[in-house]
């Protein structure tokens, strides 16, 4: 009876087995026809740039001026934030607002949608460069404040009025950008940018010494604290969360929701010169 029964159970196992072996290999089979059958997306130059083996890339929006940063809704559109004024030589950026929302309602990897909305040049803005989503809101550098738009329920573009989360962000000087993240917890981490290269007595200038203290720390060069659902809050160096940063060019918050990772662009002309 144990031979027997033992016999039994190799044959059950055997036949799950080869079961698991057919099934896998139909599932695999099935996969491979969807790939030669799925309507590529990519073009042949990828683009104009390049790419390594297994990647592809089509150019999903074009002559939508000076885009700094974007973030993609559930939903799939894309919403771009551009920039303009003396940054780029007070150059005449496509009519229209600086928020620019982009979608792709045909699948075919390009926005055949693309609507501008937002503060624009005949308002007397220049744009900017942070851009985020949270709570159902879309969160955008405008100028010297971050604003939040409510994102509608049809349609792609905020119809509503924005509200003011924090305004008097400094946009003198080398670096007026302020991208930001805001956390799971509803914190709002937003750069300030140095004022100058390095802190010089004379800015950019070969061996002109640096300030002692560099008091611009005190507003600039770090990264600020506030609450992303609080409203008209005013930058001041009272929330100052982090210092030394000379200008965070991108803020991020990692998979927990609370960790805090920033890029900072280091100081320029340090290259060799024939000349010196």
């Amino acid at each position: 009876m144990r031979i027997a029964d033992s016999l039994s159970r190799r044959s059950l196992y055997a036949g799950l087995i080869i079961g698991l072996l057919l099934a896998t290999g139909s599932l695999l089979a099935a996969r491979e026809e969807q790939r030669t059958t799925t309507k590529p997306v990519c073009v042949d130059d990828n683009g104009g740039i390049t790419l390594p083996a297994g990647f592809c890339a089509t150019v999903f929006a074009d002559n939508i001026g000076h885009a700094r940063h974007l973030v993609v809704a559930p939903n799939g559109v894309v919403y771009v934030n551009t920039w303009s004024g003396r940054y780029y030589g007070n150059d005449t950026p496509p009519a229209g607002g600086f928020l620019v929302a982009l979608q792709d309602t045909k699948g075919e990897g390009r926005a055949d949608v693309k609507v501008r909305f937002g503060e624009s040049v005949q308002t007397g803005s220049a744009g900017g460069t942070g851009i985020t989503l949270y709570r159902g809101a879309l969160f955008a550098e405008v100028d010297d404040r971050i604003m939040r738009y409510a994102l509608p329920t049809t349609g792609i573009v905020p119809t509503e009025a924005p509200t003011v989360i924090v305004s008097g962000l400094p946009l003198t000087g080398d670096h007026p950008m302020h991208p930001f993240a805001i956390d799971a917890r509803g914190a709002l981490y937003v750069n300030s940018g140095s004022a100058t290269n390095a802190c010089q007595m004379q800015n950019r200038m070969p061996n002109s010494p640096g300030h002692q203290p560099c008091t611009e720390l005190e507003t600039r060069a770090g990264i600020w604290r506030y609450e992303a659902e609080r409203t008209g809050q005013r930058f001041s160096p009272a929330e100052r969360f982090v210092t030394g940063l000379r200008n965070a060019g991108g803020v991020a918050i990692d998979s927990t929701g609370v960790g805090i990772y920033a890029t900072q662009h280091g100081r320029d002309q340090l290259q060799r010169r024939d000349d010196q």
